[in-house]
């Protein structure tokens, strides 16, 4: 079914009947994306580059050991996640990887949330981001 939005363009093109189909291409490369990648990417940053507005913390289980969690509110997610990286290795594993997570990881990245093994590394990240 073509939405409204659809028909609208189609009704504006010149010399287009009613009904009629029309295919467009258009090559790669050819700079139709750009200014709209630009205003995308200055979105983007502007989403995920807020201050940290608060830090959620609570507790859950993975593989029925028990893990630490923090949810960050605001801030930069991958500024975040290369901290963990940098300090307590390669995350565990997350639930779109190519496979399920390993148990028994020192830490996770899953539903918006760091879960830690460890209570002190929980609190490390919340000394480096509140």
């Amino acid at each position: 079914m073509i939405q409204p939005w659809q028909m609208n363009v189609l009704n504006k093109l010149q010399g287009v009947k009613k009904n009629e189909l029309i295919m467009m291409t258009a090559g790669r490369r050819s700079g139709k994306s750009m200014p709209g990648s630009h205003a995308f990417q200055r979105l983007w940053d502007e989403l995920h580059n807020r201050p940290v507005e608060d830090l959620k913390i609570s507790d859950g289980t993975i593989y029925g050991a028990r893990y630490y969690t923090v949810e960050p509110v605001g801030g930069s997610w991958r500024e975040m996640e290369q901290w963990c990286m940098a300090q307590f290795g390669s995350a565990g594993g997350h639930i779109w990887g190519d496979k399920a997570p390993e148990p028994a990881q020192r830490w996770y990245m899953n539903n918006r949330k760091f879960w830690f093994r460890n209570e002190a590394d929980r609190l490390m990240f919340i000394m480096k981001w509140r």
